[in-house]
């Protein structure tokens, strides 16, 4: 007995599929072992107005699943708030370059610094979106 062409396509087409890990329950099978678990920002709290030119450092500190279980200096994007957030005002209250140092512009309050970074640490800062799955740490500045 003959099989049809459709039926050699189709049956084709799923050993591909699954052939490949694109298929199944939870999506992609490739996934890193070593993954991020959480982020420190250090320091916690910090008064803008004690610091040298107003201006405060901050430090993410990332553990993982496996060695080496932290990471001092893990690279993060860093921003006031959610990087994934509402759009950003046009004066911010604060900002925060990539290297973690942040400035107040005027505001005054608290503004919540964040660090965010993949937990798939193959996953670039700049490939990240607001599906990426992430984890963050947050710190809070104070602006005279």
């Amino acid at each position: 007995m003959a099989k049809s062409p459709a039926l050699v396509l189709h049956t084709s087409l799923l050993l591909i599929f699954f052939g490949l890990g694109i298929g199944g329950c939870g999506g992609s099978t490739k996934s890193s072992s070593r993954q991020l678990q959480s982020i420190t920002v250090t320091p916690a709290s910090a008064d803008a107005q004690a610091s040298p030119g107003g201006k405060v450092q901050f430090m993410a500190t990332g553990t993982f699943n496996m060695a080496p279980m932290t990471v001092m200096s893990t690279p993060v994007l860093w921003s006031i708030g959610n990087p994934f957030g509402s759009p950003p005002p046009t004066m911010p209250a604060a900002t925060i370059d990539v290297n973690g140092l942040a400035q107040c512009n005027g505001f005054v309050g608290k503004a919540i610094i964040e660090a965010t970074a993949p937990t798939e640490p193959e996953i670039p800062l700049l490939q990240m979106t607001s599906m990426t799955v992430t984890v963050s740490g947050m710190a809070q500045m104070t602006c005279p």
